[in-house]
């Protein structure tokens, strides 16, 4: 796992590096759609997060079907972990989502190609690694 966590850790790195040489711009968040983890056969769980212009972002884990999410998983609903975000620099995102069971704290930075790259620090079980979400565009999201 160590391995596994230090040539990721090297990619990213290489990939910013790249990123500095071609001129490229990071990433921005997109609000038409959702942001998921990868799941496995090891752990058939994604985390998703939702991000609202007004600052606003929800997250919630599930094995379910992805479109199943789409007519609840919003800030109205009371299912969701919430909290707000900031994104500062233009690529470096930080946020805490907040529910029942206690906080989680997100810190990480806003990647091309919609992705994100986050530092996560679990409150309520003592969690921390690293994730990386992917966008997943949601037609007529409301």
């Amino acid at each position: 796992m160590k391995l596994k966590l230090t040539v990721f850790t090297g990619l990213l790195f290489l990939s910013f590096h790249g990123l500095s040489q071609t001129g490229a711009t990071p990433g921005k968040i997109n609000y038409n759609g959702f942001y998921h983890t990868q799941s496995d056969s090891l752990n058939p769980f994604r985390f998703y997060l939702r991000f609202y212009e007004d600052g606003t972002v929800i997250g919630y884990t599930t094995a379910g079907n992805p479109q199943n999410l789409v007519p609840w998983f919003k800030k109205e609903h009371k299912s969701p972990s919430k909290g707000r975000y900031q994104i500062k620099s233009d690529s470096l995102l930080s946020f805490s989502l907040k529910s029942e069971e206690g906080i989680v704290m997100y810190e990480g930075v806003l990647l091309p190609g919609n992705r994100l790259f986050l530092d996560v620090k679990s409150l309520i079980n003592k969690y921390a690694g690293k994730e990386e979400y992917f966008f997943w565009p949601v037609e007529n999201l409301k």
